[in-house]
């Protein structure tokens, strides 16, 4: 099994163990028993999966192996929701909110752009479809490389452009993660705007109301709530923001590697971009948060990944 592990599980075991660490510290509070079962799922379904892989190279088990971290990594994001507001037992909008006057002379960016850009449904509808792209802009790159893999016959170990995907979005993902366990906030669509006027006053089409109850429901959001409740309920994920970092992410690593869709990705992902803040997820600090801990992720990713397989062949070599 531990042969099969990547550098990918490795730091996705690491931010497991930062958890526990900040719940055994921070005990006070927290639901630390929903916490440790969480963690007990995520290194066990990790450690059962790598194991499936290291007995069984078949075709779909390599598949599944891949792509499987993905769903880990939102299992996860589950997890941390359960501490992010725990740990300080307030929001930071305030501070968030602050920092985008100073910028902006005063002004509120969201407040800004739906009294100077005329509401048009179907440019409303676009933006929701691309800001719902999140995940899914990923994976048609991770799909992409696993097909030049194959095409290019290459060794599944190797650290190829697609295990370098696979390692930097989890690596973003975590570190974003990092972002709202420190300063957790619920987002403009709640302090600067009524959470339920949306529908109202940036009104889509066809799917812009049925992604954006998915979306809510994603965040523990469910119809019928007021808004106090909803603001309750919802995840502490605004700064840094994640749709930013990793859409960034992708789309550099799509020109780095010359995807077939980096284009694609880098048309989508700039309104996705834009729709954080346009469609209220977001404030502007936020986006530039995102766009920092992109920089930093990428410039740290080779010491971090070449610290986990250094430790992996230590593992490695004590086994044998």
């Amino acid at each position: 099994m531990i042969r099969v592990i990547s550098p990918t599980e490795l730091v996705t075991f690491a931010f497991v163990a930062l958890v526990l660490i900040l719940t055994t510290i921070f005990r006070d509070g927290l639901d630390v028993a929903s916490i440790l079962f969480n963690a007990a799922i995520l290194l066990g379904s990790v450690a059962g999966i790598n194991l499936i892989r290291a007995r069984w190279n078949t075709k779909g088990v390599r598949i599944f192996h891949t792509f499987y971290i993905l769903f880990i990594a939102i299992f996860l994001f589950k997890t941390v929701e359960k501490l992010s507001y725990a740990l300080h037992g307030r929001d930071y909008d305030n501070v968030l909110i602050t920092v985008d006057r100073a910028i902006f002379g005063g002004a509120n960016p969201t407040v800004w752009l739906y009294e100077h850009i005329p509401v048009m449904p179907v440019f409303v509808e676009f933006l929701q479809i691309c800001y719902f792209m999140y995940y899914i802009l990923p994976i048609i790159l991770a799909v992409e490389f696993y097909r030049r893999r194959r095409k290019e016959n290459r060794e599944v170990r190797t650290i190829d452009e697609l295990e370098t995907l696979r390692f930097v979005i989890i690596y973003g993902l975590l570190t974003s993660y990092i972002g709202y366990l420190i300063l957790p906030a619920i987002g403009p669509r709640f302090t600067l705007h009524e959470f339920w006027s949306i529908s109202s006053e940036l009104p889509g089409v066809l799917l812009t109301e049925p992604l954006r109850w998915l979306i809510n429901l994603g965040e523990n959001i469910k119809e019928g709530m007021t808004n106090l409740q909803a603001a309750h309920v919802v995840t502490r994920d605004a700064f840094p923001s994640g749709h930013t970092e990793i859409t960034l992410l992708t789309m550099i690593l799509g020109f780095r590697y010359k995807a077939k869709a980096r284009w694609l990705i880098f048309f989508i992902g700039s309104g996705l971009i834009f729709s954080t803040v346009y469609l209220r997820y977001h404030y502007v600090i936020d986006v530039i948060g995102g766009s920092l801990f992109a920089v930093i992720t990428l410039y740290t990713t080779p010491a971090v990944m070449n610290f986990f397989m250094r430790l992996k062949r230590k593992i490695v070599k004590t086994l044998e």
